[in-house]
């Protein structure tokens, strides 16, 4: 590869790598994280530098350890963390030292980190060693997919898991448009390797036919490239991204842990319900519609999933999914209370879910759902979630069954308090974290209350009277219990915050309870022909966590400790029918699904279908916001047109001239004859004189003779006459070899032609 690629080589690959970091960075997971930027940028220039080197791989890595190792310290110990507490370099590392040991500790006992030094850091490990290994393995192996590969991982790893407001889509054409450039020009490289050796001439010009090519192809790709959305979105493609995705999943849960400072990192993926769920920082919800639900009217959750074990900063969900996993349907023993209504709920969803949305506690859905149960005897279950193994989309609409409490607030008072062993073994856990001022407040708020209803009552009210509502609150300090630090540091706290710190109240005295996460009931919108049913348009802002008590005898029941959502009446029973009575009016699908219902009772569940339609008075859902390429197809396929004739006909312009550019005009419009006389067949017996070729050729051609003889003898006057004998006019050269071009052309075109069968055949 000669020298004079190495500068464009190392900018476009400075361009891929800049796409992936412009990601990251624009996603804004955290402040701070420019500084990634000269973690790629000194790593693609030590793998470079070392690759160009004279030593052997193990003696280059060992000094690129060297160069990462400084350039890392160099990030750290300037992190603002560092940098303020000290001026000295020497103190600066040994703190950076400490809050990464501490870190790893975490790391390994699975706990939760709040360093947003160590984030930061980990980022620039990651791209520091993404441009490192584009260096050394491109400019010492010449290996384009070992030196791309990887950095389109990270950026489509980014933009994929990106929910927020800032576009990917520069970025990820930007990063198309090097890959493309990359694999052209690394492969023109090569074959101009091989020319010097073998002293072929190349045209000057190639370069750039090279790079006009590539963009031209880059542009084709990308014309067609939102048809991999349609892949995307069938059942093969969903079942495929869903095989990648679980494994993902449990990795994104564990990196939210261990940084849960990090914006984004509890809040924004707001329909992904993983296993557990960190209380971040400020969050900022937008009016975005997420769906719309029919339903009875009453005091509703669309609950998502439940969280039991608290570790003072994150929520997990202990319950084994492995073994307590199974798909949903009617042989599964749910657990009967008393004083509960089912109830069905007809979802149509404007954002994608990887769980089942239901009123209150999971009874049945529609839909082929994994059923994530908790066994509370020896011959019953009660499900905690329904989760999807292809994950909902924008528009998908099902039905679900919940089952609501109605039972009153002096039934609910009158609840025994002898608690099944397995809600005692694990809702009653509490961190050793929790500070013994929580369990004083909870129990000088709970003073005067008698059983589990008032106390939870008691606290649910103080909360609501004496914690402000704000969302913009910070994250927990390190080393603060999340409780304590909203009760009595900020008195400030959203929802996710209220119902940990309620709780962490209740747990404390000997009450089991529980988080739920989902949706409050959004805006209430009535039914044109008022047939009892209400709609309730959900958006963004209405994701909410909330609180559940178990009282034996009546199962979980629903509190409202936020301040910011209305209180949950219970002096009256709610007017709820007890179950449904008859079917839900679900016609059934030419091809139902096999999926089914699940059902303890002889209350009737919905009919199992691939898709139900909703009643005919209820209109179809809006369509998604923004551009929907398929309606252009026909206009896009039309523009298509003048782009491949145009690429065409450059491809065959190349053809000719590729190799000529350097020669003289004579011999370059007789090497158009002879590259000519090969395509047409007319070399392939014997080497021919000159004119013997333009014979053979005027024999193929006919209408090409008269120029095809005149270029012919022009070039054999200029090879073997003496050089006092003039050659004719450039003009008539010029004009012989526009005639011979479109004959010799016409002539091309008849021979590739596919032949027309004769009427005998």
């Amino acid at each position: 590869m000669r020298r004079v690629w190495t500068p464009l080589f190392l900018i476009t690959l400075l361009a891929m790598l800049s796409a992936a970091a412009g990601s990251v960075v624009a996603a804004g997971w955290m402040p701070g994280l420019d500084v990634i930027w000269w973690a790629v940028i000194l790593g693609l220039l030590a793998g470079a530098a070392l690759a160009g080197s004279s030593f052997p791989s193990w003696t280059a890595h060992l000094i690129g350890l060297v160069y990462g190792f400084f350039t890392l310290g160099v990030i750290g110990t300037t992190h603002p963390d560092i940098a303020q507490q000290s001026a000295d370099w020497h103190l600066r590392a040994r703190l950076l030292f400490e809050k990464c040991l501490a870190w790893f500790q975490a790391a390994m006992n699975n706990e939760s980190s709040r360093e947003p030094v160590i984030f930061i850091l980990v980022l620039s490990v990651l791209f520091w060693t993404l441009g490192y290994s584009a260096g050394w393995y491109f400019f010492r192996y010449r290996r384009v997919w070992h030196a791309t590969l990887p950095t389109g991982v990270a950026l489509f790893s980014n933009a994929y898991y990106y929910t927020g407001a800032s576009s990917m889509a520069p970025f990820l054409l930007a990063y198309l448009f090097c890959l493309v450039m990359m694999l052209a020009l690394s492969h023109l490289a090569e074959r101009e390797a091989h020319w010097l050796q073998v002293r072929a001439r190349a045209s000057r010009s190639l370069t750039l036919w090279f790079a006009a090519s590539s963009i031209v192809i880059a542009a084709l790709a990308g014309l067609f490239g939102w048809q991999v959305s349609e892949f995307t979105t069938s059942a093969v493609g969903r079942r495929f991204l869903s095989q990648l995705d679980q494994p993902y999943r449990e990795l994104v849960a564990r990196w939210n842990r261990l940084f849960a400072g990090a914006a984004g990192s509890a809040g924004q993926n707001v329909n992904r319900y993983a296993d557990t769920f960190t209380l971040s920082g400020p969050r900022d919800l937008t009016a975005e519609p997420v769906m719309d639900v029919l339903a009875a009217p009453a005091r509703h959750y669309w609950r998502a999933a439940s969280y039991d074990y608290y570790d003072g900063l994150s929520w997990r969900s202990t319950i084994e999914t492995l073994t307590n996993l199974q798909p949903l349907d009617k042989n599964i023993p749910l657990a009967n209370y008393a004083e509960r209504a089912l109830v069905q709920a007809d979802f149509t969803l404007y954002q994608g879910s990887d769980s089942v949305f239901t009123p209150s506690q999971p009874w049945a859905a529609n839909l082929s759902a994994q059923a994530v149960f908790e066994r509370v005897s020896p011959s019953a279950v009660a499900l905690v979630q329904l989760k999807l193994a292809v994950p909902l989309l924008a528009g998908n609409r099902y039905a679900a069954i919940g089952s609501i409490s109605r039972a009153s607030a002096a039934q609910l008072r009158a609840a025994p308090e002898d608690y099944p062993d397995w809600v005692r073994a694990r809702y009653l856990q509490l961190p050793p974290q929790v500070p013994d001022r929580v369990r004083n407040l909870a129990q000088n708020i709970a003073a005067q209350a008698a059983t589990a209803y008032d106390k939870a009552t008691a606290i649910e009210r103080w909360l609501r009277r004496n914690i402000r509502y704000d969302e913009q609150i910070p994250a927990p300090p390190p080393g603060i219990e999340a409780s304590d630090y909203v009760l009595f540091e900020l008195r400030r706290a959203y929802c996710d915050y209220y119902a940990t710190a309620m709780v962490a109240m209740l747990r404390s005295l000997g009450v089991p309870s529980r988080v739920a996460v989902g949706y409050a009931q959004g805006d209430v919108m009535l039914r044109p022909e008022g047939d009892g049913r209400v709609w309730y348009q959900v958006q963004a802002d209405d994701s909410h966590t909330w609180v559940e008590v178990f009282f034996p005898g009546f199962g979980w029941v629903e509190f409202e400790p936020t301040a910011n959502q209305p209180p949950i009446e219970r002096a009256d029973p709610p007017t709820i029918q007890a179950a449904p009575t008859v079917e839900p009016t679900i016609p059934p699908t030419p091809t139902p699904a096999p999926a089914a219902t699940a059902t303890a009772t002889p209350s009737p569940a919905p009919t199992a279908t691939a898709e139900p339609p909703l009643p005919a008075a209820v209109t179809e859902p809006p369509s998604r916001q923004g551009l929907d390429l398929s309606r252009y197809s026909g206009l896009l396929y039309l523009l298509l047109i003048p782009l491949l004739i145009l690429a065409a006909w450059g491809g065959l312009r190349y053809a000719e001239e590729h190799g000529l550019s350097r020669l003289p005009a004579v011999e370059r419009a007789y090497g158009l004859l002879t590259r000519y006389a090969v395509w047409l067949g007319v070399h392939r017996e014997r080497q021919l004189t000159p004119y013997e070729q333009a014979e053979a050729l005027a024999h193929r051609a006919p209408q090409a003779r008269a120029p095809v003889e005149q270029i012919t003898a022009l070039y054999v006057r200029r090879r073997f006459a003496p050089p006092d004998i003039p050659s004719s006019h450039p003009g008539d050269l010029a004009e012989a070899l526009r005639a011979a071009r479109r004959a010799l052309r016409r002539a091309l075109l008849r021979r590739y032609r596919p032949r027309r069968p004769s009427h005998g055949e």
